[in-house]
């Protein structure tokens, strides 16, 4: 089994271990910074199903209601923040297909007609919102390439295809520049990499890598003026950082460490450019868990933002107006399944995949 593959299976195997009833009561609310305009739109892997809040924690609101087996991954936000891009993803076979829906959940429906023997996850927009650009791959996530189509799902075409010789590469969790003219995406395997950013044209022509080998590199994220990207050190060890570089993968910074073996990952920019979202794992001793955080895009005034759920992983930051709280739909103190204590489920499938 491939890397990727592997991270996949693993985190489709830990929605269908929560489904069953590994849990845990749901984490204390803790005050979060001042509001900040937009919405944050994240998975949780605990209940398998998508959720916005605004950034101060208040406003939370379950979007998909999705069935056992299946889960909503990889939310996305258009760029007038009314809709929402996501995938529906069968947990026995990784298999993904692509949807969208309104900002409040409502008006869900498949952008693209279905494959056989195909996956379609990680959809991201482009800056004009006419284009889709997403990951596909066979069931169990391999052979992993960078797709693009239209927005209303036809002209699907291959932008960066899977590498076969000398060594398998993945591609995936593909993100666009806000001049709409790059990509960035996350590459498993490559000349035996564990993981790198690397950057192409929107065409995929000019591929290179951002980021040296030895920082695991995966799931960049663009400043809102196109002038850096963030991502997630560390891939198959403890102990993940949040990094900072310019677009061209000089100047790096570390923005967010905590001790070992915690990490924080996967971080998205806010629509202003001036915070950053990411996930964290640093309040579970046992590693089980993820919550959701906000820093400055310094890194500075790192802080909780209480959803009440453990498993906040994927988050997407877009311009959709904050949602009052109390608002008819949103959620006070809901009770989130999470991995038991010890189980360490979530860091298997983000951070140690078996295999190689």
């Amino acid at each position: 089994m491939t890397r990727a593959a592997a991270v996949l299976r693993t985190l489709a195997v830990a929605a269908l271990l929560a489904a069953a009833g590994l849990t845990t009561g749901a984490a204390p609310a803790v005050a979060a910074g001042p509001l900040t305009p937009g919405r944050i739109a994240f998975s949780n892997f605990g209940t398998g199903q998508i959720y916005a809040v605004n950034p101060d924690g208040t406003g939370l609101v379950q979007l998909t209601h999705e069935p056992e087996g299946i889960s909503g991954r990889f939310p996305d936000w258009s760029p007038d923040g009314s809709r929402i891009l996501f995938a529906r993803v069968n947990n026995s076979n990784f298999v993904g297909r692509i949807w969208i829906m309104n900002a409040d959940g409502t008006g869900q429906r498949r952008i693209a007609s279905d494959v056989p023997g195909r996956s379609d996850v990680w959809p991201v927009y482009t800056p004009d919102g006419r284009h889709i650009v997403f990951t596909r791959c066979l069931a169990f996530g391999e052979r992993c390439s960078i797709w693009i189509m239209r927005s209303d799902g036809t002209h699907r075409h291959v932008i960066v295809p899977f590498v076969q010789t000398p060594t398998e590469a993945n591609n995936f969790d593909p993100k666009v520049s806000p001049d709409g003219r790059r990509i960035t995406f996350t590459r498993f395997g490559f000349h035996g990499i564990a993981s790198q950013v690397w950057a192409a044209r929107i065409d995929g022509t000019h591929a290179r890598p951002l980021t040296a080998p030895r920082l695991e590199a995966f799931a960049p994220d663009w400043s809102p003026d196109g002038s850096h990207i963030a991502f997630t050190s560390n891939l198959n060890r403890w102990q993940g950082s949040i990094y900072v570089m310019r677009a061209d993968g000089t100047d790096l910074t570390r923005l967010a460490t905590v001790k070992w073996p915690n990490s924080n990952f996967e971080p998205a920019y806010s629509p202003g450019g001036g915070q950053i979202a990411f996930s964290s794992d640093r309040r579970y001793p046992d590693l089980c868990c993820a919550d959701l955080f906000v820093m400055r895009a310094d890194g500075s005034g790192q802080h909780l933002v209480a959803t009440g759920l453990q498993g906040v992983v994927q988050a997407a930051w877009g311009s959709a107006p904050p949602v009052p709280a109390g608002s008819p739909g949103t959620l006070s103190q809901p009770t989130a399944p999470a991995p038991a204590p010890g189980s360490s489920i979530f860091r298997a499938a983000t951070k140690h995949p078996p295999g190689s």
